[in-house]
């Protein structure tokens, strides 16, 4: 059977199983349940896995104040109620209706919004099908809802990406491999070496100590210098690893709020893997409305984090507007990992033949002391600027020169900047850009 004519079979499968489950819900059930503005969608069918309904927090927030109350069987003639399960015997996915019950409370009074929810398999391998049918106004509480038993069923299967929370997008997937990592051999012994020894050895540590088995690292350092790189090859070596990386983003409307921490550490404490949580701009989230709750996180007092380890690496460009009651306080940050600029002429040779690649040329080396001292950043800006003028110019080699002038450039832009924010400064303008 050829592969057009399996998804042709298949297509036909859903949409003849659809129907039915349709007109069930148009004939029987609607005329007995009936609704404002009624609407029927196709829905994830992440919201039938037990074991992930199972770990829904009652008091995570949807949209208009409601709450997940719990969930009901309903009978339903066209369709057979069947569960799956894994190979410990734990259940997961299964087909059947069933009523979910979301609650709120307003001036003291109760509401109660119900959402019909049937799903059937369509194929002899068990894939599935769900509707759900409610009013067309709950459909944004529906979809947080939704995204969150998602969210819930990727952290029991962790899969070769970054889940994320608070972002644009669900995850990514990181390219970033450990040895592209160019820094101090030293630092970056030692960082893996902590990183390893936690997961390795350190969890029995923490357990033989009554403590739980929760460790949190700072990576600091000017902006440029490769704390997003150290992130994203380290979810690369925790993935290998079949380990559950989160990343908390503030890209979303929420931006940098606390119920992300704590909905990382919540989706930690869920999964049975090992757990690598990244939080970049850890500064930002210490603004004061919240900060108080930060703490107490980071104190481990009011977090929860599964048996298997739960590793936070976060990272700041300005330490300095990190309240001293985390820099200094132990427990709250076990570790504060430097991450300098370049300072060996070996280190800023090795990220300039990195990102010259084949257009290197042994008279680069020139370049190579005047670069010492800048972040990693800047000296791929130099490498990438003096490419797409090769490309531009279509030229079949890069010239020292134009490397040059490529450095001189980017330098000379670097230093407007700064002049130009230490007049604002002297003036009163910036007021403290470093203050959340």
């Amino acid at each position: 059977m050829n592969r057009y004519y399996d998804d042709t079979i298949l297509n036909m499968g859903v949409s003849l199983k659809m129907d039915t489950i349709g007109g069930w819900i148009e004939r029987d059930w609607l005329p007995a349940h009936p609704i404002a503005e009624p609407i029927t969608m196709w829905v994830s069918d992440s919201c039938v896995h037990e074991m992930a309904i199972g770990k829904f927090k009652p008091d995570f927030e949807l949209p208009q104040d409601y709450r997940y109350a719990g969930l009901a069987l309903v009978d339903c003639p066209v369709i057979v109620r069947v569960s799956e399960h894994i190979y410990d015997g734990e259940l997961t996915y299964r087909s059947g209706a069933f009523v979910y019950t979301f609650t709120r409370t307003i001036d003291g009074v109760t509401e109660t919004q119900t959402v019909l929810v049937a799903a059937a398999r369509y194929t002899d391998d068990g894939r599935m099908v769900a509707l759900a049918h409610m009013p067309r106004a709950f459909v944004p509480v529906w979809t947080e809802f939704s995204k969150e038993c998602d969210r819930l069923v990727r952290e029991l299967n962790p899969s070769p990406r970054v889940m994320i929370i608070g972002g644009r997008t669900a995850s990514f997937e990181t390219t970033i491999d450990w040895e592209e990592v160019i820094l101090p051999e030293k630092l970056k012994s030692d960082l893996l070496h902590d990183v390893e020894s936690f997961f390795t050895k350190g969890i029995n540590v923490y357990k033989r100590l009554n403590l739980k088995p929760f460790r949190k690292l700072l990576l600091a350092g000017v902006p440029g210098t490769g704390k997003t790189m150290l992130c994203s090859a380290l979810a690369a070596w925790a993935l290998e690893r079949q380990y559950l990386v989160i990343y908390i983003s503030s890209a979303d409307h929420m931006g940098a709020s606390f119920g992300k921490i704590q909905q990382a550490l919540h989706a930690a404490s869920c999964s049975n893997h090992p757990t690598l949580i990244l939080l970049e701009e850890l500064d930002a989230f210490l603004h004061e409305q919240e900060k108080a709750l930060v703490l107490n996180v980071m104190d481990g007092s009011e977090s929860t984090v599964n048996d298997q380890g739960t590793l936070l690496i976060a990272t700041t460009n300005y330490p300095e507007a990190i309240d001293e009651r985390v820099l200094k306080r132990p427990g709250r940050l076990d570790r504060v990992f430097i991450i300098p600029e370049t300072k060996r002429e070996e280190d800023a040779e090795r990220i300039l033949a990195k990102y010259l690649g084949e257009m290197w040329q042994d008279d680069h080396r020139q370049l190579v002391a005047r670069l010492v001292g800048y972040p990693g950043a800047f000296i791929r800006e130099v490498a990438v600027y003096a490419l797409t003028q090769v490309a531009f110019q279509d030229m079949d080699a890069l010239p020292f020169d134009l490397l040059e002038n490529s450095f001189l450039s980017l330098r000379d832009q670097i230093e407007a900047r700064d002049d130009f924010l230490h007049q604002r400064a002297s003036v009163g303008f910036s007021g403290n850009n470093h203050s959340r």
